[in-house]
């Protein structure tokens, strides 16, 4: 027993030591550019009329108001984003572990970490290390996050509850944050009574008013004609079906991004947690084969130009130079069949009891959110920062069925 404790206890410290280091590194390089929204920003904190500008953005261009409050009154505390951006780092991946395992051990943590520093550099770049991003998307992610865990926890700790009300009145004005917590806590208010109480109904209407105040901003309406003949001027005779046609191929680029670990951790993640069971139905193996093709062109595709030379994938976007072209047609084809077969397994394992209805959210959540973007002409001017939730679905997601997956393989050991 003693050689196996003493194995745990220098496993764990090797965990911690990796942890600590990775977040030393993301903070030393922490800076702020020297362009851009950064010295934008810096600039009305250096003004002495934060208040001042601060409103009267959200009347001419944004209703990120609480954003860009806290933005322009500390952006210029090089210790205050140094030490945000690691703690967001650590609330974040401690509140997904909470929500998916209920208590948090250091090798989910650690596991949980790893896909977060996992995703696409173009992304995390964005959402993350980039000051400003930081503030819009980094942190109203985590304290989203973090307060969906604390409802679903059921946590009586009082300060837990403070502390969530006033991140409500944050988060909230980060639309894809504010919309993935309404969809989230209407699954969990649906499907499970015990979390029906004075606290999680208290938090979603919160949520509702401030979100439906963000979006409702003279600023954003002012912003979406002005953005419209900057960056997309035909976009006003669109449909529906068009915008979310936009929004699709925004999706398609994401999904054939190279070195999408966190998606392809979700993939080889299902795949391996349906393989444990009973005999599975036609439809079942079917959805398993294309979703175990997708890995492979996943990974595949991530290779190309180290050891092989082509890719199936078209993973442009399109535009007038290519709309014609098969290949881009046959390309969105297939991500549809692979998102359809990834929810066919999902339910059917919902269906089974294998799993809960939280990961087939998550995962829901992280396509819709992407999808979403195609309702606004910046659909491709925005970069990829707007895909930072859909990499984080995708880690929930996963961390959920990773947790199946040691539950199954528990039980059949015993």
């Amino acid at each position: 027993m003693h050689p196996n404790i003493t194995a745990n206890k220098w496993m764990k410290a090797c965990i911690m030591i990796c942890i600590l280091t990775y977040l030393y590194f993301v903070t030393r390089k922490l800076h702020l550019q020297n362009i851009a929204d950064d010295q934008f920003f810096l600039a009305i904190f250096n003004s002495g009329h934060i208040l001042e500008k601060v409103a009267q953005r959200y009347f001419t261009w944004t209703g990120r108001f609480p954003l860009e409050l806290l933005m322009t009154t500390t952006i210029g505390f090089k210790l205050f984003w140094k030490l945000a951006v690691p703690i967001s780092v650590v609330v974040l991946c401690y509140s997904i572990c909470r929500i998916t395992h209920k208590k948090v051990s250091l090798p989910a943590f650690a596991l949980c970490m790893f896909f977060f520093a996992s995703i696409p550099a173009d992304i995390n770049t964005d959402a993350s290390w980039w000051i400003t991003g930081f503030y819009n998307y980094l942190l109203p992610v985590a304290l989203c996050v973090y307060t969906f865990s604390v409802s679903n926890s059921c946590s009586n700790s009082k300060i837990e509850k403070t502390l969530c009300l006033l991140f409500s009145f944050y988060f909230s004005y980060m639309e894809q944050a504010g919309i993935a917590y309404l969809v989230a806590m209407c699954v969990l208010l649906t499907c499970k009574k015990e979390k029906r109480n004075y606290f999680n109904f208290l938090l979603l209407l919160v949520v509702i008013i401030n979100l439906i105040i963000c979006l409702k901003a003279p600023g954003n309406e002012n912003r979406f004609y002005l953005e419209t003949w900057t960056w997309y001027p035909q976009y006003q005779t669109y449909g529906i079906f068009n915008k979310l046609s936009l929004g699709f191929d925004k999706l398609h680029q994401l999904m054939t991004f190279k070195f999408n670990i966190p998606l392809i951790g979700l993939a080889t993640s299902l795949i391996v947690a349906r393989s444990y069971g009973e005999d599975m139905r036609a439809s079942i193996k079917i959805s398993m084969v294309v979703v175990i093709s997708f890995i492979a062109l996943s990974i595949a595709n991530s290779l190309t130009g180290f050891f092989t030379t082509g890719s199936f994938f078209f993973s442009t976007t399109l535009n007038s130079s290519n709309w014609s072209s098969i290949k881009i047609y046959l390309s969105y084809l297939y991500i549809f069949v692979v998102i359809s077969s990834m929810f066919i397994i999902m339910l059917e394992m919902f269906t089974s009891n294998k799993i809960s209805i939280m990961p087939i959210t998550s995962m829901l959540l992280g396509f819709m959110t992407v999808t979403m973007m195609g309702m606004s002409p910046t659909v491709y001017a925005s970069g990829f920062r707007v895909d930072f939730l859909f990499e984080i679905m995708c880690i929930v997601s996963c961390m959920y069925l990773f947790k199946s997956f040691t539950n199954t393989t528990t039980q059949i050991i015993k």
